[in-house]
Order: structure tokens, then sequence, then C-alpha cells
């Protein structure tokens, strides 16, 4: 039988309305307290009813996880993180993609917002720095939690990981084999990462007292195609890199397939990285070094700030910015 709230209350000897506010996490409950429910909770096996919840309290207890991304080893990471943090706090995700390009995207949004109720929003990028979508969950008090902006002046909760710092020491790492003609192809101009990653691009080569050549940047959209488009032009110009960052794995693949198609041998005559990490990175021959961002851990700091915002407790303490590490694998080696 289904343990209650009510056999809770009774073996941490407490009253239920105490109980309910320790697994709501509302403020002012002493520690004490609070050890004897989780210590009940745990010996029950007790699980909150979030629809008796909602009923009882006006609240939904559901989170909407709102994404626009091609990447769909990002976007899955992502809702596993932020399904174990929302569910490990009562909270059911809802996941809504869309696509960020479209014409109509916020009368779309504003009707699933008329039509389904969610106490709060996680926007990744690049809608987390969509001004009119930011009004709109604003005029409908609609708590929300941004997921790597470019725009980190709001005074909402975001998460991010340091892509400067992870695009420089990607670059870094290019540079100590010996490359000095390290080409980048960028992300798509609407992400908040982009420019970061290209920044720490920059870096790296002043750092060492190189100059960013105009030649070696392309202009990529996180796509293979995109990825596939870049690398034709950079491998078929007069200038030619003997090292290539795409900013994402999918482009690093589309980049190993063009060399392939021109028999340039990676790594010994182009080394080759990417970013993320994501599976297609293990899956193609030769192996992609790349930077592994903890995509999940991001998605679990997010909701958890998101829920203390929606409660109006402080989320100051909960961390913001993550570091990422490189994932050294067989696309890479000493310049020849």
């Amino acid at each position: 039988m289904r343990a209650t709230i009510k056999d809770v209350a009774k073996l941490a000897g407490v009253s239920v309305k105490t109980v309910s506010r320790v697994i709501n996490n509302e403020p002012n409950v002493r520690p004490a307290m609070q050890e004897l429910v989780k210590k009940a909770v745990d010996e029950l096996g007790f699980k909150k009813n979030p629809l008796a919840s909602a009923l009882r309290g006006q609240r939904s207890f559901i989170i909407t996880l709102l994404y626009s991304n091609p990447n769909p080893g990002y976007v899955l990471e992502l809702q596993n993180g932020a399904i174990e943090q929302a569910n490990a706090q009562g909270y059911n995700l809802q996941i809504q993609p869309c696509d960020h390009n479209q014409p109509n995207l916020i009368e779309n949004i504003e009707t699933m917002i008329n039509h389904a109720r969610q106490d709060g929003m996680l926007l990744t990028h690049p809608l987390c720095d969509n001004q009119e979508l930011i009004k709109l969950l604003e005029d409908n008090k609609i708590p929300f939690a941004r997921i790597s902006p470019f725009n980190r002046e709001h005074d909402s909760p975001f998460v991010c990981s340091d892509d400067e710092q992870a695009a420089f020491d990607i670059t870094n790492f290019l540079i100590s084999l010996g490359h000095t003609d390290i080409a980048i192809i960028k992300g798509h101009q609407d992400f908040g990462a982009t420019p970061k990653r290209f920044e720490g691009y920059q870096r790296a080569l002043k750092e060492m007292g190189m100059q960013v050549s105009d030649d070696l940047v392309k202009q990529g959209e996180f796509t293979f195609e995109s990825g596939e488009v870049c690398a034709r032009q950079l491998l078929t110009q007069e200038h030619k890199p003997t090292a290539i960052f795409a900013c994402n794995d999918y482009m690093a693949a589309a980049v190993l397939k063009v060399a392939a198609q021109m028999k340039i041998n990676v790594p010994s005559d182009l080394s080759v990285v990417g970013y993320d990490d994501a599976p297609v990175s293990q899956q193609i021959w030769p192996s992609i070094t790349t930077v592994k961002q903890p995509i999940a851990e991001i998605a679990k700091h997010a909701v958890q700030k998101l829920i203390l915002h929606m409660q109006k407790q402080d989320y100051s303490d909960v961390q913001t910015q993550f570091p990422c590490k490189l994932v050294l694998r067989n696309s890479t080696s000493l310049k020849a």
C-alpha cells in the first residue's frame, strides 16, 4: 500500500503541514525537522503526488523545456539531466521542440502556454536570447531559467558552460602540436555559444603571437551539411589549413568526409577537432578529438535554479558556469 503524507508525518512526529513544506522545498523549516521528515520519506518510500498537489495549490508541477537545436546528442543529454532533476523534486518535464526561425514562433508559444499550464520554463539557446519570448513569459508571469544565453544581464537565473575557455584550450592544443594555419568553422550566428567559441580561438592565436586569418574563418550552422560546405572551401583554397577546429562534432565529421573524398589523410596531413563529445565523435573513423560539456549537469542545475526561482527563494548558491574538458582521440597529431 502506498504511503501517504499522513504516514510520513506520523513516523517523523511532525504535522502534515511541516511534511508538506519540506517536500515542497519551502523555506523556514529547521534543519533538524527537515532531517526527520526526509528520513521518514526514505523509510516509507513516499512519493509526492504532483496532480493532487496541483489541485490543492493551483500549481501544475510541470516544467516545460523549450528548445531549438540541430544537435540531437546535445538535446538528448539536456533532456535526460532535466528530467532526472525535475522528477527528484516532484515535477514533471514537458518537452517542447520548436524552430527559432519560424515567423510565427511567438504566436505558437503563446498558444501553447494558454492551453497547457506550466509552473515554469527552461529556455535553451538561441531561444533564451529572444527578447519577444522573454517579454511574453514576463507578461504571463511565467518564471523561466535560461541555458547558455549570450546576454547574461537579464535578472532571470541562467547556467552555461565556459565555451570561451574550452575553445581556447582546444585551439591551444592544436598549437602545441605545431600547427600555425588553424582554421575554424563557426557555429550558427543565432547561438550564444558561437561568439564565445570564436573568442577563445582568437585569444589562443593572439597569445602565441599568431594572426587570425580571415580566409581561415568560415561560417557554419552547427549542421553536417554546413560543415561539408565550409570544409570544401577551406581544403580547396590557396591558403590551406593544417588543422581545423569545427565548433561541433557534426561539422567535424563533415570535415573528415571531405578530407577522405580529397585523399587528405587525417591526422597526418590534417588535424581535426570538434566540440560537444556527441556520439558521432566516437562512431566515425578516425574518432574525433573534441570538447566535452557537462550537459546533463548543466540541465540539472538549471532545473534546480528554476524551482528555487518559482518558490521565490535564493538561487545564488547553485553553480552557474561549468568547465569543459578536452577528449583526445585519433583525429589529431603532430604537424608533419
